[in-house]
């Protein structure tokens, strides 16, 4: 039998057709965030569940109809690692999410098994470390190197000409991780300095027999690296008659920090970021939607801009999976390989671009000094 070109040319167009119509698009993509809203450390989830809302509802208002929609649920971990898992579980069965947002390092490294057991991609959108960028393929960190940032206030130290140090260090991965980070820059230029583990006791308020020992041996500068309760560290230094200049973290903006401190936390000089260390203009933009939606700005900003950009980059990936995602590529596969391709993406924090071991680059804080409270005024770059 005869069969011409315009038969084999209308057979193959059946064949495209019949397979177009059999590839199913994903509807919705669901997204869960862990974070602190209570108890400690609001300032690293309030905001930056604020920032993702207003990203998640930008992109849903905007988007076409071919592109899936986002859903985003929050849950509170209060800053506990023991709570990331059980709550990793419940959104989960809760609502089937196939991207997990998390804001602790400690939580972070709590969920690794199960990401990779359900094919879930983890975003940390705070911290970027070695260790977290140890972890599995499954897990991106889209913000500041917790290393980098905090070896800014090593620098200052040793600028300032200081021979010994305390470090008082809040029990967690982070803190751990930004201490040795100055520890290690002081002793590479002579600086003796000792880190001091504080009791993770909330109730935990007397800091003096730690400040009077110090005091005693000499201790020409002091870095607090922790969260609210250390105010009240800084407050008893200066009832013992320490004038000694205060150092600190990237968590000095939560206001009961200055509280705690009774205003002995002005004149401290920190590791920040602020819209004049990113893409201003796009970074104003983004202070001005969040305020007209949430009625004020945060009062920390670099953990809801990292976190916004976080979110975008996510948003910015998947929108596209109806077009470019093939039918035979498992979802988590394609997303993972889509994130490592990012390069010079323009956020409010700046050009981020993420590595091959899914940390990334292009966010770079600064250094300044507590004016008066939530008030920040930048010393140097």
């Amino acid at each position: 039998m005869f069969i011409s070109k315009k038969h084999i040319v209308l057979f193959m167009i059946c064949i495209a057709t019949i397979t177009s119509c059999s590839k199913t698009n994903v509807e919705e993509i669901n997204i869960g965030y862990i974070a602190p809203l209570t108890t400690l450390a609001t300032d690293l989830g309030v905001g930056p569940s604020q920032a993702m809302i207003l990203a998640v509802e930008q992109y849903n208002s905007s988007k076409t109809e071919s592109q899936p929609k986002i859903n985003l649920f929050i849950e509170d971990d209060k800053w506990e690692k023991d709570l990331a898992l059980p709550l990793y579980e419940k959104l989960r069965k809760e609502h089937n999410i196939d991207i997990v947002f998390i804001s602790n390092t400690d939580g972070t490294v709590a969920i690794q098994d199960r990401i990779l057991e359900d094919d879930v991609i983890a975003v940390n959108p705070l911290n970027n470390d070695k260790l977290l960028s140890s972890l599995n393929r499954n897990t991106f960190k889209i913000a500041k190197s917790t290393e980098e940032s905090n070896k800014i206030v090593g620098v200052r130290i040793i600028e300032l000409g200081f021979k010994k140090v305390i470090i008082l260090q809040y029990p967690n991965d982070f803190m751990k991780i930004a201490a040795n980070s100055v520890q290690e820059i002081l002793l590479e230029n002579g600086v003796q300095s000792e880190i001091v583990v504080i009791d993770k006791d909330k109730d935990q308020k007397d800091f003096t027999s730690i400040l009077k020992k110090a005091k005693d041996e000499g201790t020409e500068a002091y870095v607090f690296f922790g969260y609210k309760k250390l105010g009240f560290a800084m407050k008893q230094a200066r009832d013992l008659g320490i004038d000694a200049p205060f150092f600190g973290s990237t968590t000095l903006l939560d206001p009961e920090f200055h509280e705690n401190s009774e205003g002995a936390i002005v004149g401290t000089e920190c590791s920040f970021f602020t819209p004049l260390d990113g893409n201003y203009i796009l970074a104003s933009e983004f202070l001005q939607d969040y305020k007209l939606k949430f009625g004020e700005e945060p009062f920390s900003i670099w953990p809801p801009m990292q976190a916004y950009d976080a979110m975008n980059i996510i948003i910015n990936t998947v929108k596209s999976i109806n077009e470019d995602k093939l039918e035979d590529e498992s979802q988590v596969d394609w997303l993972r390989n889509k994130l490592f391709n990012v390069k010079y993406y323009q956020g409010v924090c700046g050009n981020i671009s993420i590595l091959e071991d899914g940390s990334s680059r292009g966010i770079y804080f600064s250094l300044y000094k507590v004016e008066s409270d939530g008030k920040l005024i930048k010393i140097k770059r």
